[in-house]
C-alpha cells in the first residue's frame, strides 16, 4: 500500500505548462551563400525596419527594404569584400544617412558602405585591419561626437579605429584579448559616462568575460576577468531587470548553455545565471516578446535546426521549457528581431545556412489562457 501511495504521488507531480506559442512563419527570403549575420535597422529612413544579411561564403550582403506588412521589396545585393560574418550600422560621415560596416575575414579588413539615401550605398571602401577580423562595433570612444570602430581579430587582439566624421578613420591602440574574441559589445558598464567594451574571449585553453574600461579619449584599460571557463562566444546587451544598468546575455560553446550576467553597477557582473535553449546556440536577440514587460531571449540553435524563445520569469530567471520553432531551411546561424509588420509586436527573422534562406516569423497576439495553436491572431 505504501508503494502505491508513493507511485500515485509521483504521477501527480505538477508538469510545467508549455511556453506560449507567439510566432508563426509568414515569409521566406532568398539570400546569398552561407548567411552568417542578420541586422534589423531602418536603412532608408522611411520609419519601417529593413533587413541586412551578411553572406559569409561570398562577396555580398543582401539588403531587404521593408514594406511594413511583414514583406520586403526585391533584394538588393551589395558587393563587399570577401567572407563577411558581422554587420553594424551608423552615420559614419554625418550626412544624416545610416551607413554600413561589415567585417571581411577573407581580405583582412572592413567594408565601409556609405549611404546616399533611400537605402542606396556607394561602392564599398576597404579599411585595412589586422589578420582575420571577427566582429566590429561602432561607438564614440573618445567623446568627439564622431563614431569610432572597435574590431576584434582572430589572433587575440582588439583594434580601435578613431572616426574623423567624414567616413574615414585613423588607427588607434591595439589591446590583447587573451584568447579568441568572437563577440564584443560596448556600453557604460561602470557608470563613469565613458564607453567601455565587453569581450567574450574564447579558446580551448582560456575563456572569460573581459571588460575594457574606457577613459573617454579612445584608450582603455583592462579590468579583472569574470565568467572564467564558461566558453562565452556570443554577447548581447540590454537592461534585463529594469534597474537602468546594461546586463549581458551570452551563448556558450560549452554544454549548449546560455548565461545571464547581471551588472553589479561598478563595471563588474554577478555570477552567471545559466539557462538553456536548443542544441548549438549560435546567435541571439533580445526583446519583449510577450505581454509581461520582461525582456526575453530568442536563440538560433545550429544543431537542432530551430530557434528557441526563452521567457523571463518575475523571479529574475528564465522559464523552462522554452518554446521551440523548427527552421525549415536548417542550420540557423543568425537571428534578429524587429516589428516588421508594424502591429506593435516584435517579430523574428532567422537565417538558414543550409539552404541560404531567411525565414520571417511574425508575432501573434498573446492572450493569457487562450489556445496557443493555429490562429495567427
Amino acid at each position: 500500500m505504501a508503494l502505491a501511495i508513493l507511485f500515485n504521488s509521483a504521477c501527480e507531480f505538477p508538469v510545467p505548462p508549455p511556453a506560449p506559442d507567439l510566432f508563426y512563419k509568414y515569409n521566406t527570403l532568398k539570400v546569398g551563400p552561407s548567411p552568417a549575420f542578420l541586422l534589423s535597422s531602418d536603412f532608408n529612413l522611411d520609419g519601417l525596419p529593413d533587413l541586412l544579411c551578411a553572406n559569409g561564403n561570398g562577396h555580398t550582403a543582401t539588403l531587404f527594404l521593408g514594406k511594413g506588412d511583414g514583406k520586403f521589396h526585391t533584394a538588393r545585393n551589395l558587393k563587399v569584400f570577401p567572407e563577411p560574418s558581422f554587420a553594424a550600422t551608423g552615420d559614419l560621415n554625418e550626412d544624416g544617412f545610416p551607413d554600413i560596416v561589415l567585417n571581411s575575414k577573407g581580405a583582412n579588413g572592413l567594408s565601409i558602405l556609405l549611404s546616399y539615401g533611400k537605402g542606396n550605398f556607394r561602392p564599398a571602401k576597404k579599411l585595412s585591419t589586422g589578420r582575420v577580423p571577427l566582429t566590429a562595433i561602432l561607438d564614440d570612444f573618445n567623446n568627439d561626437s564622431h563614431l569610432d570602430i572597435a574590431v576584434s581579430l582572430t589572433f587575440n587582439k582588439l583594434e580601435i579605429y578613431i572616426g574623423l566624421g567624414n567616413g574615414k578613420f585613423r588607427r588607434g591602440n591595439t589591446y590583447p584579448t587573451g584568447s579568441r574574441a568572437l563577440s564584443i559589445v560596448s556600453g557604460d558598464f561602470n557608470g563613469d559616462t565613458q564607453r567601455d567594451i565587453a569581450i567574450a574571449s574564447n579558446s580551448s585553453s582560456s575563456s572569460s568575460l573581459r571588460i575594457l574600461n574606457g577613459h573617454g579619449n579612445g584608450t582603455f584599460s583592462l579590468s579583472e576577468r569574470s565568467a572564467k571557463g564558461k566558453s562565452l562566444f556570443i554577447l548581447a546587451k540590454d537592461d534585463m531587470d529594469g534597474d537602468g544598468w546594461e546586463d549581458l546575455v551570452a551563448a556558450s560553446a560549452q554544454g549548449d548553455n546560455m548565461y545571464l550576467l547581471k551588472s553589479t553597477q561598478n563595471g563588474k557582473f554577478a555570477k552567471p545565471i545559466a539557462f538553456s535553449a536548443g542544441g548549438g546556440p549560435a546567435a541571439l536577440t533580445i526583446g519583449q516578446f510577450d505581454n509581461d514587460n520582461l525582456k526575453d531571449v530568442a536563440v538560433a540553435n545550429s544543431r537542432s535546426s530551430s530557434f528557441s524563445v526563452v521567457f523571463r520569469t518575475s523571479q529574475g530567471g528564465f522559464r523552462h521549457p522554452s518554446r521551440d520553432y523548427i527552421v525549415e531551411g536548417g542550420t540557423p546561424l543568425a537571428i534578429t528581431s524587429a516589428d516588421y509588420n508594424k502591429d506593435g509586436k516584435i517579430d523574428i527573422a532567422v537565417a538558414s545556412a543550409a539552404k541560404d534562406l531567411v525565414e520571417i516569423y511574425l508575432g501573434r497576439k498573446f492572450l493569457p489562457g487562450a489556445s496557443s495553436s493555429g490562429n495567427p491572431n
